[in-house]
């Protein structure tokens, strides 16, 4: 009957479009007659409508229930339906929705009392009713999720314009712009980005503009008529053109294999040609993209994969583009999007001037190490740059603490941030405890050392040929030592693969099996990649004629020959079965990477894995670890990243088709630009000064550098010799396979077990298990290992507790309290001030650079400069500050005799 109604009385009856205003209140008695009057029949007058649509709508307001704009739509889902259709849908959700940590945990406790009926909810019938149903038209309708209610809609509407040739051009063209300025820029130090919030910004305008000029010139094919100018612009056009850029506006992930190979200062490998180059690029690239596809059915369609880094994009777009409400007030604001967002980005432009240019101490605010500037010990526990951090206000710049914790979900960052302190902790007991030599090295640095303190030169070590160690020369200058925070990380890393596949994979292995059956059903018959989702957005999507899987095991397929050319047609002593290792890893790690991303806005990254693998593999070889390294990380990254977009339009109602061809489209003309432009960089840059430390435009190379050095360590000294000189980092991946197997276990079983228990045994016995050990197990329900460890991964080279501690605070406030108490404040504004500050902050940052690093040198040389960087905290930073001095023998570490030597 509830369906019957439904299809019977549409939501346009009384054309009432989403941003019409409700103005007349019906009395609630005169209402409750209505509406038993609706339940008896399916004609309802648009004057009855009216009314009861007037009643809900405030009290759906008042009770936040849906973000305005859509309280309309979601009205006429409640009054038509049914009291048990309602309870059945929330029963529904209330086991889906177990133990999902982005579910509103006062809505679950809600809907719980919810479907035990009026007297266990404490309320009247009609209040009951009415929350009831809300409640369940809200999960059906919409979303359970406030994020995602705050920048999708309800409804689709499959003839608004998207794929048109405006879209193509304005994407195509920020996207082919962006990239040679974003690939010249990459090796500089900074360097400098244009990234995908500022191009929102300038599509948005370019598109309206054209929705102005162009003529209604178009062609008609199979029936369907596509015009340069199908009438305004859109929101899905503004979006469609967004996932178009947003893809490859940068410098293409292998960029530093290339400068490594060519440049004379690393391989110097002259028969690196543009054909091995765009082989290599079009490889790794694109298989990312069929990776990507194939991961459908677990990342993209289940409604609990909500991609939190995907809704400043799609805030910003919706204020950019979608026309308001006027007058919408919410939590006492009543301005709009557009201009809350420009207010937002005026603020951070003009602020961001203060700590990164007027008062640096602003920027790195380690107050504490002025008391006392060279107390070696306060600074290396509260430095901001070569210290630990342990400051609890460390800076005033939104670019090094803010950027990201109003997208992240509060229970990952508190998490997180507690596994940065227990870590530094961890760090700093080694440090002073010097642990494996740790004590004559700065405590958080990133670089390699000698065992007389000085930053290693790989090149001492290398053969004439540059591309394996000479071991005479080896055993004169000796091997590589880290600093504390450096061999930690290492094993953080270690210990964090295995956790995380293996809590991953028990933790969602009913929803894993699923979807490995549902994708070899679409394989072997061609069914749907929807499977058995049925969230409101998947249905809209239904609409669409999906993308099939075959055209992505093509793609697979045609990156794997280009991979396999690549690898036998030149030197680059790689086999080609190291391929096909990297892809069989890369597939096993991918979905549990794309989870953690999908859930809680954590990434894995993939480079310490292949390196090491790469170490052991092929020891003396650093060529082949950096072509082992580029395949494993862009795999994975590439992934995530067509993924990330995918999801973005299947929230914004993109055609699945239409994203598969502008991804595929601007991949493809994204991988000629930056080679070629690298390509040109390399033959034509100041006379070989490229990649150079003393290059006077800054275009230092960063990455190349640390590739390089990884290539050398991993490669040419090896794993095996790397584990000889730190023996106890291979037990860190035992340590972290039981952590994750245990804990998911107990988390996944536990309840049974104790509802088991419950059944079996005595009460009194019960009751001392359940005070001993069931409930403080409990306690740590809401715990996950992956996210936790995720955050002691951030250490060495700068980036400390002062990038989190801050933040943290930040986090609590808008994604928790704010979140909590002000919801529609929170819905309509949040992502806004995200992307609002954001986009500030590079633009700001663009202009100061090209104003003060490429005019005029201007420097402010006053106490607001200078005080941060005056004491040991800044030397720390520079490799020139250490505990312990150098011992009377010259050296610390292992004695000459006992170097490791396994090559």
């Amino acid at each position: 009957m509830d369906d019957q109604l439904e299809k019977s009385v549409p939501f346009n009856d009384r054309e009432v479009s989403k941003n019409e205003e409700i103005t007349a209140v019906p009395e609630l008695e005169e209402v409750q007659d209505i509406v038993d009057n609706v339940k008896q029949q399916s004609d309802i007058t648009p004057e009855m409508r009216s009314k009861i649509a007037a009643f809900y709508g405030r009290k759906a307001e008042e009770d936040h229930l849906a973000p305005s704009a859509d309280v309309v739509y979601i009205i006429d889902k409640i009054i038509l339906m049914t009291e048990q259709k309602a309870i059945d849908i929330l029963v529904k959700a209330i086991e889906y929705h177990s133990g999902d940590p982005n579910f509103p945990g006062p809505t679950m406790e809600k809907i719980k009392l919810l479907v035990q009926g009026p007297k266990i909810y404490g309320m009247e019938n009609s209040d009951y009713e009415f929350d009831l149903k809300a409640e369940a038209a809200i999960i059906r309708y919409h979303s359970p999720y406030p994020e995602v209610r705050s920048v999708t809609d309800p409804f689709d509407d499959p003839t608004t314009p998207c794929e048109t040739f405006r879209s193509y051009f304005l994407g195509l063209v920020w996207m082919a712009g962006t990239t040679a300025l974003n690939t010249f820029f990459s090796p500089r130090q900074p360097a400098i980005t244009i990234t995908a919030s500022v191009l929102q910004l300038l599509i948005a305008p370019c598109g309206i503009f054209f929705a102005k000029v162009l003529p209604d010139w178009g062609i008609t094919v199979f029936g369907t008529r596509h015009s340069l100018n199908p009438g305004p612009w859109s929101y899905k056009e503004q979006m469609f053109a967004t996932i178009i850029f947003n893809i490859s506006n940068s410098v293409g992930g292998v960029y530093y294999v290339y400068l490594v190979q060519q440049l004379p200062q690393y391989l110097n490998q002259k028969w690196v040609t543009f054909g091995y180059e765009i082989m290599l690029a079009l490889s790794t690239q694109f298989f990312g993209l069929g990776l990507a596809g194939l991961l459908r059915r677990f990342v993209i369609y289940p409604v609990t994969a909500i991609w939190p880094k995907n809704f400043p994009t799609l805030a910003l777009n919706r204020a950019l583009v979608v026309p308001e409400k006027k007058g919408e007030v919410v939590n006492g604001w009543n301005m709009s999007r557009y201009r809350f967002f420009m207010w937002s980005f005026l603020a951070m432009f003009l602020y961001f001037w203060i700590p990164n240019f007027l008062f640096n101490a602003l920027h790195a605010f380690n107050w504490m190490t002025w008391i006392a500037p060279n107390n070696f010990n306060l600074g290396m526990v509260t430095g901001f740059y070569g210290g630990m951090g342990f400051n609890p206000w460390a800076t005033f710049d939104w670019n090094v603490a803010g950027t990201g914790m109003l997208v992240t979900p509060f229970f990952s960052a508190i998490q997180q941030y507690g596994a940065r302190v227990l870590s530094g902790i961890i760090i700093i007991a080694m440090y002073y405890s010097n642990f494996y030599w740790s004590a004559y090295i700065p405590i958080n640095s990133n670089e390699s050392f000698t065992n007389n303190g000085t930053v290693y030169d790989v090149t001492q070590i290398l053969n004439d040929k540059g591309d394996g160690v000479d071991i005479e020369k080896y055993k004169s200058y000796g091997p590589p030592y880290f600093s504390g925070a450096n061999v930690f990380g290492q094993g953080a890393w270690f210990a964090w693969y295995p956790m995380t596949l293996f809590y991953v994979s028990i933790q969602h292995y009913e929803s894993l099996k699923r979807a490995f059956y549902d994708m070899y059903r679409g394989i072997r018959y061609r069914n749907s990649a929807f499977g058995d989702n049925d969230d409101p957005h998947s249905r809209m999507m239904r609409a669409y004629p999906e993308v099939a899987d075959w055209w992505f095991i093509a793609v697979l397929l045609i990156s794997l020959v280009l991979g396999i050319v690549a690898l036998k047609a030149y030197p680059v002593d790689t086999p080609v079965w190291t391929l096909f290792a990297v892809v069989g890893l890369s597939a096993v790690f991918l979905i549990p990477s794309a989870l953690l991303l999908a859930n809680a806005n954590v990434t894995m990254g993939f480079n310490v894995l292949f390196q090491l693998l790469a170490g052991y593999w092929f020891v003396g070889n650093p060529e082949a670890l950096i072509i082992v390294t580029a395949y494993g990380q862009n795999f994975n990254s590439q992934a995530e990243n067509y993924i990330s977009d995918q999801k973005m339009g299947h929230y914004a109602k993109i055609p699945p088709r239409a994203v598969f061809r502008g991804q595929m489209i601007s991949v493809l003309i994204n991988c000629f630009i930056f080679i070629g432009m690298l390509d040109w960089m390399v033959d034509n840059f100041d006379h070989g000064t490229l990649c150079e430390w003393n290059n006077p435009q800054h275009f230092v190379c960063t990455d190349a550098v640390l590739v390089f050095a990884s290539a050398i360590e991993y490669g040419a000294f090896g794993a095996k010799n790397f584990f000889t000189l730190y023996p106890f980092l291979p037990w860190c991946f035992l340590v972290g396979g039981l952590v994750g197997i245990v804990w998911g276990v107990v988390q996944k079983f536990g309840p049974h077990f104790k509802a088991a228990c419950r059944r079996r045994w005595s009460e009194g016995t019960f009751a001392t298990w359940d005070k001993w050990m069931f409930r403080p197990l409990e306690l740590f329900a809401w715990f996950d290992p992956a996210v936790f460890w995720a955050g002691a991964l951030n250490w060495t080279g700068g980036n400390n507790l002062p990038y989190a501690t801050n933040g943290i605070y930040l986090s609590f406030i808008f994604m928790h309290y704010i979140k909590r108490r002000y919801g529609p404040w929170w819905e309509k504004y949040n992502y806004l001030l995200e992307a609002g500050f954001d986009v500030g902050v590079a633009i700001s940052g663009i202009i100061q650079t090209f104003a003060f690093d490429f005019g005029p040198s201007v420097v402010l040389n006053w106490w607001g400069n200078t005080v941060s960087t005056a004491g040991v905290d800044y030397q720390s930073y520079n490799q020139n500050a250490t505990l312990y001095p150098i011992p009377a023998s010259g050296y610390f570490g292992l004695a000459p005799a006992d170097f490791p030597m396994k090559f």
